[in-house]
């Protein structure tokens, strides 16, 4: 079994797998980042402007995964707040949400 030491002094740059990033910048313009040399190489995505196009990644999927931290504490999005489907799946939290009306 090798240590950490040793595991951190054999490591090399060269065993790792090339990546590059695709980033929307806040005007909408993509760029590819990739590294080389320890240098960040920087290109402008070519692609067919699709008019209205937004600064951020849009996501219009709801989020209705909830996460059961107590009993008695849920959390998840307001995706998950707002479908009555995902509340009954949580009795506590529909009675709770009756007393209150």
């Amino acid at each position: 079994m090798h240590s950490l030491n040793q595991e951190i002094k054999a490591f090399s740059r060269n065993n790792l797998r090339k990546q590059c990033t695709r980033v929307t910048t806040l005007t909408g313009k993509k760029i590819i980042e990739t590294w080389k040399d320890a240098r960040i190489h920087v290109v402008e995505e070519v692609e067919p402007s699709s008019g209205g196009s937004c600064g951020y990644v849009q996501d219009l999927s709801l989020d209705l995964h909830v996460g059961v931290i107590k009993p008695w504490l849920l959390l998840g999005s307001q995706d998950a707040a707002h479908d009555l489907d995902t509340l009954k799946k949580y009795k506590n939290v529909l009675n709770l949400l009756n007393k209150q009306k």
